[in-house]
């Protein structure tokens, strides 16, 4: 199994200004909590890999901009 990451950890409501910025639509972001285990999950950095086997050095902002 290989654990492939991007260079920084980012917030979804980041990643999702970014995205929206990035095609030029405009709205209202809500946060919203995810509940139970998967949100619980996601609070506690499951999504993340704090040492992967792969590190890339291009941002979601720069590859938005691309």
């Amino acid at each position: 199994r290989v654990e492939v990451a991007g260079p920084e950890v980012t917030p979804i409501g980041d990643l999702a200004a970014t995205w929206l910025r990035t095609v030029g639509r405009q709205a209202l972001l809500v946060p919203v909590p995810v509940p139970g285990r998967v949100g619980r999950a996601l609070r506690d950095g499951w999504l993340t890999a704090a040492r992967p086997d792969v590190r890339g050095s291009v941002t979601f902002a720069a590859w938005m901009s691309s």
